[in-house]
């Protein structure tokens, strides 16, 4: 009889702490990887407050449609939806149905920026990342950075390019339609233009549930590097695709004192985005930090406005010149 009841109350204990072990286990269903999705962000999103942004309130509204949508893609609308709530370049959702992204450039392509090349010669190729050349009118050294990503070893080759642009009596460098990358290398290539040591950037992270729990700020300089530094007038050519890493690196050139900002307002990208993963094995990012310049003024949404204002647009659609360019270089025939 004891061995009886024994049993029993270890069968039920059993039962018991695999029905508790089950129910702390997110299921897979429309309704929790929502849940998931939105609780995610709702502790470690960084810009519900600086734009004034209600979360729960988008809950009231998103959570009925996850309840109501019947298959996988239906569900990925309403998260993609959600997500774009947020404005942010650095919120994707990633699904076998699509991948949500915001359009921070607002569908602009600036004409003209493609036809640089006509103005170019000896074009020369630095890894995947980096191509630079002379311009044709002018003495005139060209770099054209395309993104901030890709291998390390592009940047390092800077010193390099420098050394071969040398005899120029100034530089363009070109960071039109560069998403962004990494710090470390949009920090690589501007050392090699600092004259001293600079604050240029600082961030503060998400550290609680709250949204406005923040660590302190944590600032970032920029000193100088490499074996040379370059000390002659310099243009940095930006437009609306300028964004995240690539900002930073606008943060940090634009406090030197040979260097002028043409063209258009960046993209205004300051999140630094953290990958989560859904129960059903979808993958979303979503902005961890605020970024700020020495001064504390957030760029996020808003973008770095130039010292000269190029927009690089015309109302012929077959007209290709490139203005910011052009601007670029009247610039640095007056220097």
């Amino acid at each position: 009889m004891r061995k009886t009841i024994l049993l029993l109350l270890v069968g039920l204990f059993i039962f018991g702490c695999e029905r508790a072990f089950f129910e702390d286990e997110p299921t897979d269903t429309y309704v929790s990887n929502f849940e998931v999705f939105w609780s995610e962000f709702d502790r470690n999103y960084s810009f519900f407050e600086l734009k004034n942004i209600d979360w729960d309130s988008l809950y009231d509204v998103y959570r009925p449609l996850a309840e109501l949508a019947v298959n996988d893609d239906q569900f990925f609308q309403v998260l993609a939806r959600l997500s774009l709530e947020l404005k942010d370049g650095h919120v994707n959702v990633v699904s076998p149905y699509g991948v949500s992204t915001y359009d921070f450039a607002n569908g602009e392509k600036p004409a003209g920026a493609e036809n640089v090349k006509s103005h170019l010669y000896n074009v020369k190729q630095a890894g995947g990342s980096i191509e630079y050349a002379e311009l044709i009118r002018q003495n005139v050294g060209y770099i054209h950075i395309k993104t901030f990503g890709g291998d390390i070893g592009d940047y390092e080759k800077i010193d390099d390019i420098l050394e071969a642009l040398k005899k120029e009596d100034g530089i363009i460098i070109d960071v039109r339609s560069n998403g962004g990358g990494s710090t470390t290398k949009s920090q690589t290539v501007a050392s090699r233009f600092a004259d001293k040591e600079r604050l240029y950037l600082k961030v503060k992270y998400k550290n609680g549930p709250g949204h406005s729990d923040f660590t302190d700020w944590d600032e970032r300089t920029v000193s100088p590097e490499g074996p040379f530094q370059y000390k002659k007038p310099v243009v940095v050519l930006t437009d609306r695709k300028t964004y995240s890493a690539s900002e930073e690196f606008v943060l940090a050139m634009r406090l030197f004192p040979q260097v002028t900002i043409v063209g258009d307002t960046t993209g205004g990208g300051s999140g630094n985005p953290i990958l989560r993963e859904l129960p059903n094995g979808w993958t979303f990012r979503l902005s961890s930090w605020i970024a700020a310049d020495p001064d504390n003024n957030t760029y996020e949404g808003i973008g770095l406005f130039p010292d000269v204002v190029v927009l690089n647009k015309s109302q012929n659609p077959l007209d290709n010149t490139d203005y910011a360019l052009l601007e670029a270089m009247r610039v640095l025939d007056k220097q």
